[in-house]
């Protein structure tokens, strides 16, 4: 196993956007996010601040996934919480910005809605290139 990359520019990323959330700050917020995704980003982050206002955050997951990393970012204040999920990418001048965000409603995860596999699927999981 190769030991976790650290990437404390990524982290500072995140922390400058989670911290402009809190503090209210859209023209900070809408700084860190590719202009590609800002149209998607607001409408992510409007139904995320329908919860707040936010006087917190956490950050209890970041995930690489290629050259990507994918955090996960709750909001917390005191009518409740809103998790989001951002992905990020690094720009051509190192900046990381966000490329995509989602917020999942209370209830809501990343995998609401995907079926269970079926039992065939089950049975043959783990038989690829066994003779039979």
């Amino acid at each position: 196993m190769r030991p976790q990359e650290k990437v404390p520019e990524l982290l500072e990323a995140i922390g400058a956007h989670a911290r402009a959330v809190v503090a209210g700050d859209a023209g900070a917020a809408e700084g860190c996010v590719r202009p590609t995704a800002l149209e998607a980003y607001r409408v992510a982050i409007d139904a995320a601040a329908s919860v707040g206002p936010f006087d917190g955050y956490t950050t209890p997951a970041l995930a690489r996934l290629g050259t990507q990393y994918i955090s996960k970012v709750r909001f917390i204040g005191a009518q409740g919480s809103a998790l989001m999920q951002i992905r990020w990418a690094r720009e051509g001048d190192g900046r990381w910005q966000i490329a995509e965000a989602e917020y999942f409603p209370p209830g809501h995860t990343p995998w609401s809605g995907v079926k269970r596999p079926r039992p065939a699927a089950w049975s043959s999981a783990g038989t690829a290139g066994e003779n039979r």
